[in-house]
């Protein structure tokens, strides 16, 4: 196969198993009660992109994880002891301690259905690249399932941070973790606002890039930027063409670390490379809507407005105060729910071509 068509495989793979997040436009909610406390106390019920209501009877203690993302959630709220199924590799080896827990998915990052149900997990939580067949499966087996959709903004990778823990009973420090991501976010935000937005790219690979409704141009929004594909494509689909990457001329490319600069024509001639304007950041950060993301946001804004960012004061950031749990109250609804699209087109699509590309690949 060649070589770039490797890459963009690899890279759409990622982000497909990295969206571990919420509903397109109505994320899930953990609702609170009048004194800003949610009751922590079990069962915990919450409508998942399946449609189905999944109830989680006691505390678990078993967890497995099939997305990338969803993994990196469970490490920042404390909940990693927890985990004893994951995506095990590159995708998460940035993890202290993944290394030991069991393996269980496919090289198309799929679940290996009799590792997930071997390791009796109390719940399983599972990125939206999952389809329902499999969910259905492994619930037929007898697990609890909450399955995911595609995050799309930062305020999706926070509700899913506290909905995480939420489930797996570790909701105030998910909550703080939430409050703080939200203030690096906002600080940002308020730092970079009335700059000059740079037109910014960030190529996966074959054309491959992230549009409008992706976790991705809201980093680079967030950070200042202005992503030249966001009005061209929805989503990570289709690719778009090198005529568009040369209308548009970036005058920032966002490449990860460790990858080389594209080389074609559209691309060569840019203002980005001209100007040498390219920016280095962690693949996995910026490909999992995870609390890392804000890491990466940060980067940006410093490349993209280094005098601006220079003038955040992130030592003194206000954090707001972050929900807490009320076990003595019951809310007007614990349930969260999940209307978003579902296994839609454009994830089917390139689900398909991921696996068509790498059965080719071992053939």
């Amino acid at each position: 196969m060649h070589r770039q068509v490797v890459t963009a495989v690899v890279a759409v793979t990622v982000l497909l198993a990295s969206f571990s997040g919420v509903a397109v436009g109505q994320a899930p909610q953990v609702t609170a009660q009048s004194d800003g406390a949610v009751d922590c106390e079990y069962p915990v019920s919450a409508t998942d992109a399946t449609g189905a209501e999944v109830t989680v009877d006691e505390e678990p203690d078993r967890v497995v994880v099939i997305g990338p993302s969803a993994a990196q959630v469970m490490w920042e709220i404390g909940a990693q002891d927890k985990v004893v199924g994951m995506p095990v590799g590159q995708y998460t080896s940035y993890l202290e301690g993944s290394e030991s827990k069991t393996n269980v998915v496919d090289n198309r990052l799929q679940p290996v259905r009799e590792k997930v149900v071997g390791l009796n997990p109390d719940l399983v939580l599972a990125p939206n690249i999952v389809n329902n067949e499999t969910v259905n499966n492994l619930r037929d087996a007898g697990l609890t399932v909450y399955r995911f959709e595609a995050a799309t903004s930062f305020d999706d990778v926070t509700a899913k941070t506290e909905l995480t823990g939420r489930l797996v009973g570790e909701f105030e420090s998910a909550a703080q973790v939430s409050a703080e991501t939200q203030a690096t976010v906002d600080a940002v935000r308020a730092g970079v606002d009335g700059e000059e937005r740079p037109r910014v790219y960030y190529p996966l690979g074959d054309g491959y890039t992230a549009g409008n409704n992706t976790f991705i141009n809201d980093i680079i929004n967030s950070a200042g930027g202005d992503n030249i594909a966001a009005d061209v494509i929805d989503g990570y689909v289709p690719p778009i063409s090198a005529e568009v990457v040369a209308d548009r001329d970036p005058q920032w490319l966002v490449v990860q670390e460790g990858s080389p600069v594209p080389s074609n024509e559209a691309v060569n001639g840019s203002t980005a490379v001209r100007e040498n304007q390219i920016v280095r950041v962690n693949g996995n950060y910026i490909n999992q809507p995870g609390p890392r993301t804000t890491l990466v946001l940060r980067t940006l804004a410093e490349a993209f407005h280094p005098d601006a960012y220079e003038q955040i004061d992130f030592e003194n950031v206000e954090t707001p105060d972050p929900t807490t749990c009320g076990a003595d109250e019951t809310p007007d609804s614990e349930s969260a729910s999940a209307n978003g699209p579902g296994f839609g087109v454009g994830v089917a699509v390139i689900a398909m071509l991921v696996a068509g590309l790498l059965a080719g690949r071992r053939s």
